[in-house]
């Protein structure tokens, strides 16, 4: 099959959804930095980073509750290609099941509706790794999307979008958008929210600064598929393009254990590892395949451990 993206790609409108977000920013800032889209960025929140958005070249900021249906119409009417990253994460997913439900499944369903009924050419969405379960097996080969069972022990976000997935080939069944779902690992990067598995690093920075010393819950030998934003970003831009469509693909990072990533970080942060205390609570061995990635998207993550982690220290050293 063929997988090349397009040399020149046509300038587009594309709508991105949780724009305001860690990955949504991201995605925005890269489209107007390297592409000639327009977007038309929405979220929920509108805040100072929104205001920065909407600063940017070929940006407009727009605040909206994917939930007002009408509003959302007259968005995605305007629009060629969507960008849906808007949702309730995990541990709110957890908390307030009902509200993921409504918000992950809900307005994915109404964004199909709709940009089957405009036309919209492209549909990007942001799905999770966790639809593979919680990799409990230390022997088991990289998961793969052409894993046809829902495996064990998923979480209540990762359901939410295995069931978008579903709607996201229906809806192509029925004439709707050319779609990608991209099942994103762990994402890590300046921005990431607090309090995330993702923000294992962040952890060990706060607790640096505050004298203590940085309580790593993971087992050492946890294995990890972290991802930076920077490439999760690439990756959503080049799906936008690619020849191929109709399909899951996995946006990971290569496998690296906790203590790799922790003491990686408290080294360039200026500490020695040795401060680290580790209680082994939770273990995982997070693997996931890269070669649909590669094939499809004509991408493989550039970051390498040290200048994701750099970037965060840089970023978390410029905050007030």
């Amino acid at each position: 099959m063929s997988t090349v993206p397009q040399e020149a790609p046509p300038p587009m409108n594309v709508l991105v959804t949780g724009a305001a977000g860690f990955v949504g920013s991201r995605v925005v800032e890269l489209l107007s930095e390297t592409t000639p889209h327009t977007v038309v960025a929405v979220d929920v929140v509108d805040g100072p980073r929104a205001r920065e958005l909407a600063a940017l070249p070929r940006v407009e900021f727009a605040a909206l509750d994917l939930r007002d249906t009408a509003a959302t119409a007259l968005a995605v009417a305007r629009t060629d290609a969507v960008v849906h990253l808007a949702a309730v994460r995990t541990q709110d997913a957890r908390s307030r099941p009902r509200d993921a439900h409504d918000v992950n499944v809900g307005t994915t369903y109404d964004l199909l509706a709709l940009a089957t009924e405009h036309g919209t050419g492209r549909f990007v969405f942001g799905s999770t790794n966790t639809v593979y379960g919680p990799y409990q097996d230390p022997h088991a080969e990289p998961s793969r999307e052409d894993q046809p069972w829902v495996c064990r022990g998923i979480n209540l976000y990762a359901a939410t979008k295995l069931a978008c997935e579903g709607y996201l080939e229906a809806f192509a069944g029925l004439g709707g958008p050319e779609y990608l779902a991209l099942r994103i690992g762990p994402v890590y990067g300046p921005r990431v929210s607090p309090g995330s598995n993702s923000a294992m690093a962040l952890d060990v920075l706060e607790a640096l600064d505050r004298g203590e010393r940085p309580v790593v819950r993971w087992a050492r030998h946890a294995v990890h598929s972290f991802v930076h934003v920077d490439d999760v970003a690439r990756a959503v831009i080049a799906a936008l393009t690619c020849t191929t469509t109709g399909l899951a693909v996995n946006v990971v990072g290569t496998p690296a254990t906790t203590e790799q990533l922790c003491s990686r970080t408290a080294e360039l942060y200026g500490y020695d590892p040795a401060l680290l205390d580790w209680t082994e609570e939770r273990n995982r061995y997070q693997r996931v395949s890269q070669d649909r990635m590669v094939e499809v998207l004509g991408f493989l993550p550039a970051t390498t451990l040290d200048e994701g982690l750099q970037s965060l220290i840089d970023w978390h050293r410029s905050r007030p």
